[in-house]
């Protein structure tokens, strides 16, 4: 189901070609029939900002399907990614539906949009997006095309090379240090249009200083002085503070194909069932919630058939079962697979729940980390409780249909679970991974790449029988396979450098 706003938007640009077709003189032989005519940039501008988290149809199958999955934020019986099984569909649709979507619009903006002083916030801002779409792509797929894609609408570049991870990080860093720094509060901007932030020129700035963090410490591994001067740079220009900062976009209920969370229509639509679908929140994270009694849990789950969200009633479902397994289980009772947690339908997977796009309180952890390497002067547990807290109370974007997390909670959470002051460096990356881990629920693309950089939270990989990783987590997914047919002397090149196109090769900052 596609989003109605982008049927708005995209009607609106349709009427303007049609209004700009009646022109009937000779240089109208030389235009590119395929480009916007006149586009109305606040109209794509908006446009751009909903396909920056993606559509149902990708999120469905990178996101959940995938991702969460193998992160075991879900687990599903019929699904192949808690199972580490190939789907050419599956696997590909990230790739094909960025590349056609976001990618597509960021770039025809910034062709569109003069570059001009009076514009320098309008095109920083679509450069920090286009950064954003970029950095989820290369993280899933490795080396992508990047410099040539984009421009084949504005350069006829239809069969675009496909460039060095490392290539590609170096020049998203350099883009959202140029785009932060270009912005300018006395400039115009987008105002309403911008439905993140609506205008707001100090939040894209702290946008970009927060991005620029992430980037910068996921390459901890494969560069630690260079993902140290990075993360430094992005702490000095100025980060998320509150979770007023938080990147969030908002989606509305209905009818039939209006603006509805990417992640929430697919579910409700063919993994909810009334509690007898195949895809459930996976044991792995209702353990850890379970375990550390965290007030969150009901607010996460809930077991749809009964409509109980009683944190200490709810069933993960274990990664790598089938419908067989589920039956043949000591813990198999007379309400089957009906008896697993699912997602909240009164919260997270409503149809307008917001998407969360990027938090302070994930700025929060990725600074507790800084703290413990040595690469910020911060307090780690200042940064650790500010993290816990302001990850709880953020939940309240939901809707108060079920109690939000009160302060004496989160306060019982802290004493319950504290800081390990004392720990060892890897108890204490392991406490903040797994924390963040916990944030990025239903953000499986960036929970997939921070479990492979860091390795926390520690899990235990799944062995399916005909798995593709010999009972490995997978380090990649595999390219959309038209490229091979379509783009066969770039993919092929890609491959030389990178590694075989399968799920056990590594990208460049993902380092034993």
């Amino acid at each position: 189901m596609k989003n109605n706003l982008i049927k708005y938007l995209s009607a609106g640009l349709g009427c303007i070609l049609v209004l700009t077709s009646c022109d009937n003189g000779f240089e109208d032989l030389n235009k590119n029939p395929n480009a916007y005519v006149t586009p109305d940039v606040n109209s794509v501008f908006s446009l751009s900002e909903v396909y920056m988290n993606g559509q149902d149809y990708e999120n469905h199958r990178a996101n959940l399907i995938y991702a969460s999955a193998m992160v075991q934020h879900l687990g599903s019986f019929a699904y192949s990614g808690d199972k580490y099984a190939y789907s050419t569909e599956w696997s590909g649709a990230f790739f094909g539906s960025t590349y056609s979507n976001g990618i597509k619009e960021t770039s025809q903006l910034l062709s569109t949009i003069p570059n001009t002083p009076e514009n320098v916030n309008k095109r920083s801002a679509v450069r920090i997006m286009k950064a954003y779409l970029f950095h989820r792509l290369t993280d899933l797929y490795g080396d992508i095309p990047y410099f040539d894609a984009g421009k084949g609408y504005t350069g006829l570049i239809l069969k675009p090379k496909y460039d060095k991870q490392q290539d590609i990080y170096t020049d998203l860093l350099k883009e959202l240090d140029e785009s932060a720094q270009a912005l300018d509060a006395s400039k115009p901007f987008f105002g309403s249009s911008d439905l993140f932030y609506s205008g707001d020129v100090a939040k894209w700035k702290k946008f970009s200083y927060s991005m620029m963090l992430r980037l910068g410490m996921r390459m901890s591994k494969v560069d630690p002085a260079k993902a140290q001067l990075w993360v430094g740079k992005a702490i000095a220009g100025g980060v998320f503070q509150s979770n007023a900062d938080n990147v969030v976009l908002n989606h509305a209920t209905g009818p039939d194909g209006v603006n509805r969370n990417p992640y929430t229509t697919p579910f409700l639509r063919e993994d909810l069932q009334e509690g007898n679908g195949s895809t459930k929140l996976g044991k792995t994270f209702v353990d850890q919630l379970q375990n550390t009694s965290d007030p969150r849990l009901r607010i996460y789950a809930r077991i749809e058939s009964t409509g109980d969200n009683t944190p200490a009633t709810q069933k993960g479902l274990p990664n790598g079962y089938t419908s067989g397994t589920i039956t043949a289980h000591p813990s198999w009772t007379a309400a089957g697979i009906k008896a697993y947690s699912d997602p909240n339908t009164l919260t997270i997977l409503r149809q307008d729940a917001p998407d969360i796009i990027m938090s302070y309180a994930e700025v929060q952890f990725l600074l507790a980390e800084a703290a413990v390497r040595g690469w910020d002067s911060g307090n780690a547990q200042t940064y650790y409780n500010n993290g816990v807290t302001t990850a709880m109370q953020m939940l309240t974007v939901y809707g108060n249909a079920v109690a939000p997390v009160s302060n004496v909670e989160v306060a019982a959470y802290l004493v319950a679970n504290p800081f390990m002051t004392l720990g060892t460096t890897a108890a204490k990356l392991n406490q903040i991974g797994t924390q963040k881990w916990i944030v990025l629920f239903f953000n499986g693309l960036e929970a997939f790449a921070e479990l492979r950089r860091t390795g926390y939270p520690t899990i235990i990989p799944v062995n399916f029988p005909g798995n593709l990783t010999g009972g490995t987590l997978p380090r990649r997914l595999i390219y959309d396979e038209t490229e091979r047919v379509n783009n066969t002397t770039n993919y092929n090149t890609a491959i030389t450098q990178q590694g075989t196109d399968e799920f056990t090769t590594r990208v460049w900052w993902d380092k034993p």
